[in-house]
C-alpha cells in the first residue's frame, strides 16, 4: 500500500490565490467606503422624511457595511501567514465570514416587518421629494458596488454574501423609490410598509440561501456543482485503475478543494508507477474539477483490505461467555 498527497505548499498556495484576493481586497474596501457614506444619508434621510422603507433601507446598509467589512478583515486574516499547526492557514475565515453575514441580515429583517405591521396599522405622513432624492442616490451607490462586486462573486462565497448584500440593498432602494413615486402620485401611504415588508420577506430568502450553503462547506459536505460519482468514474478511467472507494471531496474555502480516495489498482505495481498514476490522477482532477488538494491510497485488492478491517474489528468486540 502506497500514499501519494497531491497539495500545494504555502507558498503555492498563496501565488496562486494571492493575486485573486487581493483584487477581491481593493474592491471591498472601497466599496465599503461608498457604502458607508450612503447609509449615513440613508438614516438621516429616513429620520427628516419619516419613511420605513427609507429606515429599513438604511438599517440594511448597516448590515451590508458590516458584511464587507467583515469581508475585507476575513480575506486579510486568510492571506497572512499562520502557525504550523494551521494546516490549511486560515482560509475557512472567508466562510465563517459568509455565514455570519448572512445571519446579520436576518433580525434586520424581523424588525423591519414588525415596523411594517405598526405602520399598516397607523399610517404616518412622509415626505416624498427628499425621501426619493436619498432612495436614488443609494440606487446608484448600490449599482456601482454591485458591479464592482460581482465577478469576484462567481468564485468566492465571502465576497458572494457582500454581492448578495448589495442585490438586495440594489433591490430594496428599486422598492423604497417604488413606494414613493406611488405616494406622490396617488396619495397612498400604505405603500410605503408594503414596499418595506416585501424587501424583508427578499432578505430572508437570500439569508436562507447563504447560510444553507455556508453551512454546507463547514460540514465538509461534497461541492454542490460536483457530481461525486462522475469524479469516481473519470478516475476509473485512468490506466492501471480497477476501483475508488472512500472518496471524499469538500471545500476549504471558495475554489480550493481537497479530495482524498482510495485506489483500486488492476495489478500490483512499484512505488515508481504508482507515482506515475498519481500524477495523471492529479492532472486530471485538476484539470477537469479544480480539485487543487489530493490525497490517494493506492492498494492491490479491495476485498482484502475489506476482509482484514472486518477481522481486526471482530477481534476488539469482546466475548460473552455464557
Amino acid at each position: 500500500m502506497a500514499e501519494q498527497h497531491h497539495h500545494p505548499k504555502p507558498a503555492d498556495t498563496t501565488r496562486r490565490f494571492g493575486p485573486v484576493r487581493h483584487g477581491e481586497m481593493k474592491r471591498l474596501l472601497w466599496v465599503t467606503v461608498l457604502t458607508g457614506v450612503t447609509m449615513v444619508a440613508e438614516f438621516v434621510g429616513a429620520y427628516f422624511t419619516n419613511s420605513l422603507a427609507l429606515l429599513g433601507d438604511a438599517f440594511h446598509m448597516l448590515t451590508h457595511f458590516g458584511s464587507v467589512g467583515m469581508s475585507y478583515l476575513a480575506i486579510m486574516i486568510a492571506t497572512r501567514p499562520a502557525p504550523p499547526d494551521k494546516t490549511y492557514r486560515y482560509w475557512r475565515a472567508e466562510v465563517i465570514a459568509g455565514f455570519l453575514n448572512a445571519l446579520l441580515l436576518l433580525p434586520v429583517a424581523i424588525y423591519i416587518l414588525y415596523e411594517a405591521y405598526h405602520r399598516w396599522q397607523n399610517p404616518e405622513e412622509i415626505h416624498v421629494g427628499p425621501m426619493l432624492g436619498v432612495a436614488t442616490i443609494g440606487l446608484v451607490v448600490n449599482i456601482v458596488c454591485a458591479k464592482a462586486l460581482h465577478h469576484h462573486s462567481e468564485h468566492n462565497i465571502n465576497v458572494r454574501a457582500a454581492f448578495m448584500h448589495m442585490l438586495a440593498d440594489t433591490l430594496s432602494s428599486v422598492g423604497v423609490i417604488a413606494a414613493g413615486v406611488l405616494i406622490l402620485l396617488t396619495g397612498w401611504k400604505m405603500a410605503d410598509p408594503l414596499s418595506a415588508a416585501l424587501i424583508s420577506i427578499l432578505i430572508f430568502f437570500w439569508s436562507f440561501g447563504l447560510i444553507r450553503e455556508s453551512v454546507a462547506i463547514l460540514l465538509e459536505s461534497a461541492p454542490a456543482h460536483m457530481d461525486i460519482e462522475e469524479i469516481r468514474a473519470s478516475m476509473v478511467n485512468e490506466r492501471g485503475v480497477k476501483a475508488i472507494h472512500d472518496l471524499h471531496v469538500w471545500t476549504i474555502t471558495s475554489k480550493m478543494y481537497t479530495l482524498t480516495a482510495h485506489v483500486i489498482l488492476s495489478e500490483d505495481l512499484p512505488v515508481s508507477a504508482t507515482e506515475d498514476l498519481a500524477k495523471r490522477l492529479e492532472t486530471l482532477l485538476d484539470g477537469e474539477y479544480d480539485i487543487n488538494h489530493v490525497t490517494l491510497q493506492f492498494e492491490t485488492s479491495h476485498e482484502e483490505q475489506d476482509c482484514a478491517h472486518d477481522d481486526q474489528e471482530t477481534s476488539r468486540i469482546p466475548r460473552l461467555d455464557s
